[in-house]
């Protein structure tokens, strides 16, 4: 394989942390976003020595899709990695119409455009669980689909599009599904850093659905990590899913967690909110094949990982506290 390396999504949470993890194995990185790079507190790879192996194109998807293939033709990269999705779920049944052109016909578009460039070996796209909908146990990577979000369901059109590549043409996709991740640099509008945040602001969080969501939580060193393995040895057209064995925790008892951490009390803090906006109850994954196959098992528990998180926002909190900490839709 090349040295060089070619990340679609690079500004995004997984992305931009795969983007630091093959910096820190000597790769020649090119990554592409349609936002302009972040604030280096939101970008890992910001602080990396040799952050200039590290070359940013702010391209679209959806709109610079020619582009993206020629500087891509120019480099002949035999890794790409895929992270650009619409992500956020409840923004999804707001703007279903949006998630679909990114997450499907942008995806079946790029892959048309790829499909037959001889230089490529490896095409891994960072999917999601969600497409499984619901699950109370632990579910394997043959489990059946049932998406319930606009979300789930646009990704999973452009999961099932790429491999039937696969099996048509000997795409050389492979797809990761991890549970929910988390780390430093993460967005701020997500439940982690949003609940450190408003507890440092002295502020109350609602916690929607009553906070009774179940979650698996993954470091996401650990998600970069098993990606890394997943390109180096994953099987071509298989799905890994990414995931702590067993172990899941509700959103009430995550958020009482940062708050024990952070001497609050979970009572006076939360207002749980009966609306859910839709999500699934549940996600619980059986992360046995990437164990088995590729020698991967997480290393950084929820425990260490909250206390870092807690350590990096306060490091950080004049620079967190002047960004925003919503999530803002982009078409």
């Amino acid at each position: 394989m090349s040295k060089t390396i070619a990340v679609i999504g690079s500004n995004s949470f997984t992305g931009s942390h795969f983007v630091d993890h093959a910096l820190s194995l000597g790769y020649h990185v090119h990554g592409f976003s349609r936002s302009p790079e972040y604030h280096r507190v939101l970008l890992p790879y910001q602080y990396r020595d040799n952050a200039q192996n590290f070359t940013f194109h702010q391209l679209d998807l959806n709109n610079d899709l020619g582009r993206i293939v020629d500087i891509i033709d120019g480099l002949k990269p035999s890794i790409i990695a895929n992270f650009a999705a619409q992500g956020e779920v409840r923004s999804s049944w707001r703007f279903p119409l949006d998630w679909y052109q990114t997450n499907c016909m942008a995806m079946v578009a790029m892959a048309e455009a790829l499909r037959e460039k001889p230089y490529l070996e490896r095409y891994v796209v960072s999917s999601t669980p969600e497409v499984y909908g619901s699950s109370d146990e632990p579910i394997d990577e043959t489990a059946a689909f049932s998406p319930s979000t606009p979300y789930a369901a646009s990704k999973l059109a452009g999961d099932i599009h790429l491999l039937n590549l696969y099996r048509q043409y000997e795409f050389p996709v492979v797809f990761t599904r991890a549970a929910n991740v988390y780390g430093v640099h993460q967005q701020l509008y997500r439940i982690i850093p949003r609940t450190i945040i408003y507890l440092l602001s002295g502020r109350t969080i609602e916690l929607h659905g009553r906070g009774e969501a179940t979650r698996s939580f993954i470091h996401i060193r650990d998600v970069a990590e098993a990606t890394w393995r997943v390109v180096q040895r994953g099987r071509t057209g298989d799905t890994y899913h990414v995931a702590p064995q067993g172990e899941s925790t509700t959103i009430f008892r995550l958020v009482s967690m940062i708050c024990g951490k952070m001497g609050a009390s979970v009572d006076d803090f939360a207002t749980l909110i009966d609306h859910n906006f839709g999500q699934d109850a549940a996600y619980k994954l059986d992360a046995t094949k990437i164990e088995t196959e590729l020698n991967w098992k997480p290393t950084i528990s929820l425990d260490d990982g909250i206390t870092e998180m807690i350590d990096w926002v306060k490091l950080n909190w004049s620079d967190i506290q002047a960004l925003p900490h919503d999530y803002i839709h982009q078409k």
